[in-house]
């Protein structure tokens, strides 16, 4: 008499099982959530930037069913047309005032080799977007730019 010999399926290792859940777990829907930073450099957003190489991160204000997404940029230094957010990394960040939904070439901003998303433990917070969308759409300067950008984002006539 002999025994089937029945092999069950190799467990799966820790990155196997990450791994899904890293491209699925952003929202249940699967889009960027509001508030997410990504990794970026400068000749991506701004084709006359004084320092194209400098990586610098950009906050998602809003992300539409495709997963475009329409950015803020981050930096460390105050100056004009650029606003403090004093709860995100102890104060020492401020935001353009510009609305970007645009890479240098044209094509919607998306999670790519362009546009690294951090982790979540760099996000800013719900309250900070909230300032950053309230300045960007009624106090700025380029306010009136920027609410035509987000219109078209959002696939509204002008």
């Amino acid at each position: 008499m002999s025994k089937k010999i029945t092999r069950k399926p190799p467990l799966k290792t820790e990155t196997e099982k990450t791994k899904k859940k890293v491209n699925q777990g952003r929202t249940s829907s699967g889009r960027v959530p509001q508030g997410r930073t990504l990794s970026t450099r400068d000749k991506y957003l701004d084709k006359n930037s004084k320092q194209p190489d400098k990586e610098r991160p950009v906050v998602v204000i809003e992300a539409n069913a495709r997963n475009d997404l329409a950015v803020v940029q981050l930096t460390s230094r105050a100056g004009k047309d650029r606003t403090r957010l004093p709860k995100y990394q102890q104060g020492q960040s401020h935001f353009k005032h510009y609305v970007e939904i645009m890479d240098d070439e044209g094509n919607p901003i998306r999670v790519n080799k362009k546009f690294k998303e951090n982790h979540p433990n760099m996000d800013v917070s719900d309250n900070d977007v909230e300032i950053i969308r309230d300045t960007l759409f009624n106090h700025s300067k380029p306010m009136q730019k920027n609410r035509k950008r987000i219109n078209k984002f959002r696939g509204k006539k002008e």
